[in-house]
């Protein structure tokens, strides 16, 4: 592997979502959430790992190890973020050809130039590739003038408005081939072998014109700052993203947190509704019983790979935009010899997006669902050398290209589903953002 220069300055404030539109027309990265301990976007790809097949996320670990061995900082500081990687992985080991062929089943990549806010203070690096008789002064050199360069030249430059769609026109799956498939799932339930699974529909949304996709995230930042936006574009024009309120693992030193999300309403239309729905939730057995899954799950793949591992005793609320959830809060002490990409191989797919037993829920997903997940409900994050990092379950999201957009919803089908009410709580899911895209129509 070449060698690859980090060069690292203190610059202005800006919105990573503004940052990613000046660099409309390539590759685009974006992690960004009030709950993270840093927001970066990134433009270019300097340097990609990739991996395949069922062990993809533990071979990236060990791709990790020796990937940072081979980055060196041009003008090393304390007060500077180090380089981090972003990246993340498809839902099922293998993907069909089609809508989702630029995107790896696994892969982590180091963006060209990078935008890193930690802490309210605002960075700007540059990673670049280094020959092999290049020397450390003259790559400092090439990299100061670059920084320089591209920071005028963004500062000069006067961005046009958003380009959003003024006419949104959406196709969805047939209810009663959706509900034969919930049916269908309860039987097998019921049979035995399964406890529970989680069913997706995708819904096709039209627009007369482009989706600007940063200005769509920066919308949905400014309803839910806690929810994980994020965004994937490996190829030009072709972009994964959302704002997903689901934390897969996040880890700094040795301390990691996750958390167990199942069960959903709606929220109210006035607090006292918000209120009652609320406590609807809490009382739910088919809800709890969901939760319950999800939780055992979650407690029986990381046993192996944690020091302590500390459940809160109840789940509580989590309430967002336009749907509340079952919440609960789980942390731990992580082995030295693990890192998080570890503990993602260990935890997706969870059972909040996959099933229990995951095998046998994985199987039955594939068999029924007649759509590719693709990178929907997969682990999207960023880690850092030293194993630090944040991923999350990419739900509430979209495969956006040009006007058109794919966005998805999931349910969790355990043995007392009712067809018509998962049909209302993946509507409610996939409403999250297409409300949000015909806002900014009606704004248009």
């Amino acid at each position: 592997m070449n060698r690859i220069a980090s060069y690292t300055v203190p610059c202005q404030p800006c919105s990573l979502t503004e940052f990613l539109r000046f660099g409309s027309g390539g590759q685009r990265f974006y992690f960004e959430s009030s709950q993270s301990q840093l927001a970066i976007a990134g433009l270019g790809i300097t340097a990609q790992i990739s991996q395949t097949k069922e062990n993809r996320f533990t071979n990236l670990a060990q791709d990790l190890r020796e990937f940072f061995q081979h980055v060196t900082l041009l003008n090393d500081s304390a007060e500077f973020p180090r380089p981090v990687l972003l990246g993340g992985g498809s839902f099922f080991a293998e993907t069909n050809p089609g809508d989702w062929d630029s995107f790896p089943q696994a892969t982590l990549v180091l963006p060209r130039y990078v935008l890193t806010q930690v802490n309210g203070e605002y960075f700007f690096s540059i990673n670049l590739r280094l020959s092999e008789t290049e020397s450390i002064e003259n790559a400092s050199q090439h990299a100061r003038f670059e920084v320089e360069t591209f920071l005028a030249r963004m500062e000069s430059t006067v961005l046009p408005e958003p380009s959003i769609p003024d006419e949104i026109t959406t196709t969805e799956t047939s209810r009663v081939v959706w509900q034969n498939i919930i049916r269908h799932s309860v039987e097998m339930i019921r049979q035995g072998g399964l406890k529970k699974v989680v069913m997706a529909r995708p819904v096709q949304v039209n627009g007369n014109r482009a989706v600007d996709v940063p200005a769509l995230l920066e919308s949905l930042g400014n309803e839910c700052p806690s929810c994980f936006r994020f965004m994937f574009e490996f190829i030009p024009g072709t972009a994964f993203a959302g704002a997903t309120p689901e934390r897969l693992v996040s880890v700094s030193g040795t301390r990691f947190t996750t958390a167990a999300i199942a069960g959903s309403i709606r929220r109210g239309d006035f607090p006292a509704e918000d209120e009652s729905l609320g406590e609807q939730l809490l009382e739910s057995h088919k809800d709890q019983s969901e939760h319950s899954f999800v939780k055992h799950d979650i407690r029986t793949r990381l046993e192996r790979l944690v020091a302590s591992l500390h459940f809160d005793f109840a789940p509580r609320l989590l309430r967002l935009p336009n749907i509340q959830h079952l919440w609960t809060h789980i942390e731990g002490t992580m082995h030295p010899t693990q890192s998080i990409l570890d503990v993602v191989a260990a935890l997706h797919p969870t059972p909040a997006v996959g099933g229990v037993p995951g095998e046998a829920a994985m199987r039955l997903i594939h068999r029924l669902e007649g759509f590719e997940r693709g990178w929907y409900a997969g682990p999207v994050g960023w880690v850092d050398a030293d194993g630090n990092g944040d991923f999350v379950v990419a739900i509430r999201s979209g495969l956006f290209r040009g006007g058109t957009a794919t966005l998805f919803g999931g349910a969790g089908i355990v043995a007392d589903s009712d067809p018509d009410k998962e049909w209302e709580e993946t509507g409610l899911k996939i409403r999250f953002l297409l409300n949000a895209m015909r806002r900014e129509a009606e704004t248009a």
